[in-house]
């Protein structure tokens, strides 16, 4: 070929070789709007278990009767308390909600959520009606709606035993709760609501011997009437969480309960009042056939406890039981009080041993659920395709009961929340003793979003937080990362 020839076929391709080259050089030269390239796994530290006081929702200690007696890190998010019917409905069809209405504003003022019982009878040979006036031999009722008994020779004084089978009684219990339903509104936020009205206490049982001299037509209460009592309960508040007293008497009930009713949308959970007593858990381990159809329930449905109270050296009721009682049947929150009652409360953290304090503060850290972050990938491409796979494990001996809504954010400079999105792990499945769960989630991240750096953290949110001012705080997870608001810290992202 003549040389002219070849000069005039290289100056081209010299041309175009050098316009790839310039535009190499421009691709390679970062854009306004795009993301700062990242791929990296982050490893996080759970906190130890003897050093863990965080506090979160339905775990550890719950404030009991307005007592607090056992310190904290801070304040329990769940409050207790307790209520006679006498004192709800002064007369027939008039109520007075204003006390439980005053101590759900309270709670909620306190960043706490509360939890209740009805009681129509308390203690024994007291001379006193618990139930409203009004019940006491109102002609409605077949037999007077209840009776006087002895229930003891050496203690002076009688005990009024409401008829809980009167078709009457039965009518003004339901009556009561409609009522209070009406008043209450929704239950989203009630911690929970403790299965009462029937009992001495309201906590199902009553000394049998009461019955010896009852009138003609007042026997003890049925298997079908301890379902009514249950069921009108259910049927008043069925968006609430229930427990239900674990009385090996009261099986019957509590199969209807847990595992035969359909009205409530959440698992009713278990109660007991006697964790510290050693053989209190006897009633159930000595059947275990009949155990074994609510052995499994705290994995779905809170188990809550308060102590019987106990006194500094008993060895038969003591914190160390309780402690080994929580961990063998998964008791996931205890009413922090109840315990050396004849003094002062705030004598009664000083009144204890070391090794009981020890105890009672171990106990408070092993009861329901620790999740910590174990490690996070992250990938981010400069287009903004945003990829967090979360590994979350729990450290404890329960799940949490309430829905949690794990998040990914984009947090300013300034703190505020640029960006959030959903990673849809659900903790509630994962029940603890280290069991962990993993999800890669993808999002495209908003083109709006502004020039700048951000943080991208891991948070879980109370999904009612959009909707509901008294929502719970974040949950803090168990991690030595864990920034003041409870969530973790990841890394930096940028956008030019």
């Amino acid at each position: 070929m003549p040389h002219r020839f070849l000069n005039a076929f290289r100056l081209p391709l010299a041309c175009a070789a050098l316009a790839a080259l310039s535009f190499q050089a421009y691709a390679a030269k970062p854009t306004a709007g795009a993301w700062t390239a990242v791929g990296s796994t982050l490893n996080y530290q759970a906190i130890a278990l003897a050093a863990d006081d965080t506090v979160n929702p339905l775990r550890g200690y719950y404030r009991w009767r307005n007592q607090e007696s056992i310190p904290q890190a801070e304040p329990a998010l769940d409050a207790y308390q307790r209520y006679f019917w006498r004192d709800l409905e002064p007369s027939e069809g008039t109520y007075d909600f204003s006390a439980i209405q005053a101590a759900i504003t309270t709670a909620r003022n306190e960043g706490r959520r509360f939890a209740f019982r009805l009681r129509m009878m308390a203690g024994y040979d007291d001379n006193q009606v618990y139930a409203p006036a009004y019940l006491v031999n109102h002609p409605s009722c077949s037999a007077g709606c209840g009776f006087w008994a002895d229930d003891s020779a050496s203690v002076s004084g009688l005990t009024y035993v409401p008829d809980w089978n009167d078709a009457f009684v039965m009518q003004r219990a339901r009556a009561l709760l409609t009522a209070l339903a009406g008043a209450l509104g929704s239950a989203a936020d009630l911690a929970w609501i403790d299965v009462g009205l029937y009992g001495q206490y309201g906590e199902w049982t009553v000394h049998s011997n009461l019955y010896a001299g009852a009138p003609a037509g007042i026997v003890p209460i049925t298997d079908a009437n301890k379902r009514e009592y249950a069921k009108m309960h259910f049927d008043a508040f069925p968006g609430a969480q229930h427990v239900m007293f674990a009385l090996y008497t009261n099986r019957d009930a509590l199969a209807y309960g847990l595992n035969q009713q359909a009205i409530t949308s959440k698992p009713v959970g278990l109660r007991v009042d006697c964790l510290s007593r050693y053989g209190f858990f006897d009633q159930w381990t000595n059947h275990a056939t009949d155990w074994a159809q609510f052995s499994s329930r705290w994995q779905t449905a809170p188990f809550v406890a308060e102590f019987c109270p106990f006194s500094s050296g008993d060895p038969q009721n003591n914190p160390a039981t309780a402690r080994q009682q929580a961990a063998q049947f998964h008791i996931s929150t205890i009413g922090n009080g109840n315990f050396a009652t004849s003094l002062p409360d705030a004598q009664r953290w000083s009144s204890l041993t070391a090794a009981e304090q020890s105890d009672l503060l171990m106990l408070g850290r092993e009861a329901g659920y620790r999740y910590a972050i174990s490690s996070v990938r992250v990938d981010l491409t400069t287009a903004g395709a945003l990829s967090v796979t979360p590994t979350v494990r729990n450290h404890g001996n329960a799940p949490a009961y309430e829905a949690w809504s794990l998040r990914a954010e984009l947090v300013t400079s300034g703190g505020s929340v640029a960006w959030s999105g959903v990673i849809p792990l659900n903790l509630k499945a994962s029940i603890g003793a280290g069991s962990s769960q993993s999800l890669k989630q993808t999002w495209t991240l908003p083109g709006s979003l502004a020039s700048g750096t951000y943080t991208l953290r891991l948070i879980a949110r109370d999904p009612l937080a959009a909707t509901n001012p008294y929502a719970r705080r974040p949950l803090r997870f168990s991690n030595i990362e864990r920034a003041a608001d409870g969530g973790v810290s990841v890394v930096a992202l940028r956008k030019r």
